[in-house]
């Protein structure tokens, strides 16, 4: 882990309904709240009030489920592929070494991987494509700018940089994951979730340990620190750069492993006026390793598990990858 990517399923996500204001109606208990795959929405079955807190908690889940379902989503992960000194030849057929089930043919093209460079070499008559690269050229890294991604049929390869290591994050539009994904529950909307925060800017330079689910840890810049009261008990929290001003939370509670994902959940926060801010649980949602085995997501640090319940947000997925 390079540092900490703000999953992009989330961005711009949490700037709606930054006020805590009294909800006039709420979702029920145990509600299920799905994006359609296309761009027609269902109607929404709860009654409630158009600007009400409620509404919009669920204006802002049908968005974040439209963007986790995308063809490029977080559902469509299907390999985290480290790559070896040599030769691999991509492909769907059974000598291929990098064999995926959605590529266009049994040969697609070979990865040449030589220290810190990745070329690849389509196969004459090959339905695949480069983005961001030239065949037999050099491929981009996530890490060195926008990356390189080669295309076949329903796959997507993009040369990413984990754990220190050059790696295949792989996407399949057809995956499992994404074509049978159910939707995600949500607790009901709890005004007394969404909190007034003090922002104390953190010092230039300082860092934070994270550890992610592979159990690689690696030093992350602080934005600040957030201060704030729950049922009348002091807590902090602290937060990475999101971009924009906004701010991330990486945190877990006495509910992970049970009603909500064992790794912690992820929360993004409205940029600070005046050194204040506001903290809303009810936008808590899982990362992608709630979802995938194929993701490395950041773990909350020691100092951002809450000795509390927070009966807000999403709850866990039917089913998680990874065992807690």
């Amino acid at each position: 882990m390079n540092q900490v990517v703000i999953p992009a399923a989330a961005i711009g996500l949490a700037v709606l309904g930054a006020a805590c204001e009294a909800p006039r109606a709420a979702a029920p208990v145990g509600s299920v709240m799905q994006a359609p795959r296309e761009t027609t929405m269902k109607p929404s079955t709860t009654t409630t009030t158009a600007d009400s807190p409620a509404a919009e908690q669920q204006r802002w889940h049908v968005e974040r489920l439209a963007r986790l379902q995308a063809p490029d989503g977080w559902l469509t992960l299907v390999g985290l592929d480290f790559l070896e000194e040599g030769v691999a030849m991509a492909g769907r057929g059974a000598e291929a070494t990098l064999r995926y089930a959605g590529c266009a043919s049994d040969r697609i093209g070979r990865f040449e991987v030589a220290g810190e460079t990745v070329r690849f070499l389509p196969e004459p008559d090959a339905e695949v494509s480069i983005e961001r690269g030239v065949a037999g050229e050099p491929l981009t890294a996530d890490d060195a700018g926008p990356p390189s991604v080669v295309r076949s049929g329903t796959v997507s390869m993009t040369l990413v940089r984990r754990n220190g290591r050059l790696a295949l994050r792989v996407r399949d539009s057809e995956s499992p994951t994404r074509v049978d994904f159910q939707g995600i529950e949500l607790f009901p909307d709890d005004r007394t979730r969404c909190v007034q925060a003090r922002v104390i800017p953190a010092r230039a330079g300082e860092l934070l340990p994270i550890t992610n689910v592979m159990g690689f840890e690696e030093s992350q810049p602080i934005a600040a620190t957030l201060e704030f009261e729950l049922d009348g008990a002091a807590h902090t929290l602290v937060a990475m750069p999101a971009g924009e001003g906004r701010l991330f939370v990486v945190f877990g509670d006495e509910t992970n492993g049970r009603e909500t994902y064992g790794g912690g959940r992820f929360l993004e926060v409205p940029a600070p006026t005046g050194g204040r801010t506001t903290i809303d649980f009810n936008r808590a949602y899982n990362p992608p390793c709630a979802f995938t085995a194929f993701a490395t997501c950041p773990l909350p640090p020691a100092a951002n598990r809450l000795p509390v319940r927070i009966e807000a947000g999403e709850r866990a997925p039917r089913s998680t990858p990874h065992s807690e």
